[in-house]
């Protein structure tokens, strides 16, 4: 957020902060066009893009250069100005070097680079499109980008490849640039020297060497920033997942019943009488800060806020960090997070596991170690084991637990770079709730593994971290993760095999544009494969209240064969409540009876920082939804009303936000709440079929739901 910030001084003007669904909206009526980009900027620069700041870091000069040049007319809509890159990007180098290369910059020193190219000016502040970029869903956001990753590339290439300097000048030529944008110095030279050692690494050891759109075509994965004809994201490049097909036995039981329920002859015998409803309480996301400070400055303008920092100006009324939280770019402070847990005990006395999907750590992702990040962890994993003994906790890590931040390493790479520390470090702090002996193989190549739990469900617990596209890791190896995907495929097959069910965990979302398509399209093949027996998927790192319908790819019409539910946060990071969940599960099947969502309000918590938030129960899903059951006919059923009714989907859009006092307060309409609906039924990077069949299918009044 501090980019945004920044922008508003250069260019005089304000900003706007919305919403993911809101910026969607902004963007569809600006796909090509550089005006209003300041808007557009909070989805270009995400929390903890440590990468935008070290390769990327003029995304947010794009928003400079157009919104300065606002004034200027442009050409006329209908007749966009093209722009073409290598002679942009040539006219662009020279000038920058100057900067760069000065002996010394005034700490506040900000330069609008649109000033350094005036010829382009006009063009780049009315339409314009890329030359050789027909599908750019963005040009403003992907002409930076790959502009910015042009100019670190070309002076790497002068510093290492051709051997004109050393390692130390390709840091001295980062920082400048963070500088440049208007970061503040501390903030630069933190991810510099966390990073600068792996981002070296990956270039000297990638081959070929990468091209600036190959960086932003998986950065920017969501905006589409591909060259037309070179797309290295095409399926037919990468490995596949060796899928089994079902046996005929498999078919028939698989199609007896209700797609995704194991039939009733066939679930394990000691399972069949017990009546009792499982009760899971789903916890995740919590952002634990260690440093948090209570009525210090909370609009820092800086990644993230409410700690001391170099700088930071006088905390006011208006500005103070609150007791239990702060909307603004804040973590949880320890009081935070022992009241939630404390919350749950009280409330639910009653509890058969906890799933955690990770995400410990807090958002300071210039100013971590490994020992601060195993600090944390260390006190909530012993927070967890003192508030909830003798209770099951399935864990998994989120991306923040890696140190630096959303880096998740290959088993290839040197020692020294592997991410085997934070490996060994879980298996310790993990051996009171799970079989480490049985389980260290997996933990050990990366952070996943499998367990059958005392009521007899099977659980995975993934470590999907690598698919996040900011683990630049991923320009190293566009497919180091596959041997987990086969791993997940060959332990589902075990299961079915075994008439096991399955509880699959995993950090990203796998629907999630943020996380990598070949990924994601892998991962959906497996799901398809195993919808049988998969009872549920649980995920985290959105910290919103959401679920996820997944549609066969090749007849999307067709009922869901799977559903995805997110945890939502228990941190207020960013603009949010705090909240967890409550799943009660069928005991033979395992699939969901109840869905309950518990929060607090955050301004009214702060207004009594002396007494406890007073927790409640947000809605229950069935009763909120007005739903039969939680089965996928049900929730096909109830994408297909939010399709017919905004208000329905507006209220949807919600409960997803959390009831969170600023976000109501910016509201959600039109291509928002279109964007909210798509969202559910999404399940792989432009793959928008089971969307547009569904708004065909809400045309049509009496369409119903087949079981087949």
């Amino acid at each position: 957020m501090v980019c945004l910030e920044r922008i508003a001084i250069l260019t005089g003007g304000g900003f706007a902060a919305v919403g993911k669904e809101d910026q969607a909206s902004v963007e569809d009526s600006q796909k090509v066009i550089g005006h209003g980009a300041v808007q557009s900027i909070a989805e270009m620069l995400p929390h903890g893009s440590l990468f935008a700041v070290l390769v990327l870091g003029v995304f947010c000069t794009a928003g400079v250069h157009v919104q300065a040049a606002g004034n200027t007319p442009g050409s006329p809509r209908g007749s966009p100005y093209r722009i073409d890159l290598a002679q942009y990007n040539q006219a662009l180098l020279p000038r920058v070097r100057t900067l760069l290369e000065a002996a010394e910059l005034a700490e506040e020193e900000s330069v609008p680079l649109f000033e350094l190219l005036p010829e382009y000016r006009e063009r780049l502040s009315g339409n314009f499109l890329i030359d050789g970029f027909a599908r750019a869903r963005d040009a403003t956001r992907c002409l930076t980008c790959m502009s910015t990753s042009y100019l670190f590339l070309s002076l790497y290439n002068e510093t290492i490849v051709d051997g004109q300097g050393n390692t130390e000048r390709v840091w001295t030529i980062a920082r400048r640039i963070c500088r440049l944008l208007g970061f503040k110095r501390y903030l630069c030279e933190g991810v510099v020297s966390l990073n600068g050692a792996v981002i070296e690494y990956v270039l000297r050891h990638r081959t070929p060497f990468p091209e600036p759109e190959d960086i932003c075509q998986v950065f920017l994965q969501e905006l589409d920033c591909v060259r037309d004809g070179r797309n290295i994201i095409e399926a037919a490049l990468f490995r596949s997942v060796e899928i089994t097909p079902p046996d005929e036995a498999t078919l028939v039981a698989s199609t007896r019943d209700q797609p995704g329920s194991c039939p009733s002859a066939d679930l394990p015998p000691h399972r069949k009488y017990r009546k009792a409803p499982l009760t899971i309480v789903h916890l995740t996301d919590i952002h634990y800060d260690p440093e948090y400070v209570v009525g210090v400055n909370a609009d820092c303008k800086a990644e993230a806020c409410c700690r001391p920092l170099p700088g930071l100006g006088v905390a006011t009324e208006a500005n103070a960090a609150g007791y239990w939280g702060d909307y603004r770019d804040c973590d949880t402070p320890w009081h935070g997070v022992v009241d939630v847990m404390e919350h749950i005990r009280r409330q639910h006395p009653k509890i058969d596991a906890i799933y955690f999907t990770g995400d410990i750590v807090h958002h300071f992702t210039w100013n971590t170690t490994i020992e601060t990040n195993e600090d944390a962890m260390r006190q909530v994993f012993d927070l967890m084991k003192h508030t909830f003994p003798g209770i099951p906790i399935y864990p998994i890590l989120g991306n923040h637990e890696s140190h630096p931040a959303n880096l998740y390493a290959p088993h290839t790479v040197e020692q020294s770079y592997r991410t085997d520390y934070l490996y060994n470090f879980i298996a310790k702090q993990w051996a009171d709730w799970l079989p480490i002996d049985k389980i260290r193989p997996t933990l050990a190549e990366g952070g996943y593994y499998t367990v059958r739990t005392p009521f007899g469900l099977r659980i995975i617990g993934l470590n999907n971290n690598p698919c996040f596209v900011h683990n630049f890791w991923l320009f190293y190896s566009l497919d180091y993760y596959m041997p987990q995907l086969q791993w997940l495929h060959d332990t589902l097959l075990a299961a079915e095999r075994a008439n096991e069910r399955v509880h699959i965990l995993a950090h990203v979302p796998s629907y999630d544009d943020s996380c990598f398509v070949g990924w994601t399209r892998e991962y959906r093949k497996i799901v398809e494969r195993f919808a049988h027996i998969i009872a549920g998927q649980f995920n985290g790192h959105s910290h919103v209240d959401e679920f996820n319908l997944y549609y066969k790819r090749d007849d999307p019409a067709a009922r869901p064969v799977s559903v995805a539910w997110n945890g939502g946060s228990t941190t207020t990071f960013t603009k949010l409540n705090p909240n967890y969940k409550v799943f009660q599960f069928d005991p033979v099947s395992f699939e969901p009876l109840e869905q309950e969502t518990w929060m607090y309000n955050l301004t009214e918590a702060n207004l009594t920082p002396d007494s406890r938030p007073s927790w409640y129960r947000l809605y229950s899903f069935r009763d909120y939804y007005q739903l039969e059951d939680m089965s996928l006919d049900s929730l096909h059923r109830l994408v297909l009303q939010f399709a017919r009714s905004e208000p329905h989907l507006e209220r949807y859009w919600r409960a997803k936000q959390k009831y969170s006092d600023p976000l109501l307060q910016d509201g959600c309409t039109g291509t928002c709440l279109r964007n909210a609906l798509c969202a559910i039924v999404r399940t792989e990077h432009e793959d928008e079929s089971a969307c547009q069949m569904l708004y065909e299918q809400a045309a049509q009044p009496d369409v119903t739901v087949s079981n087949n």
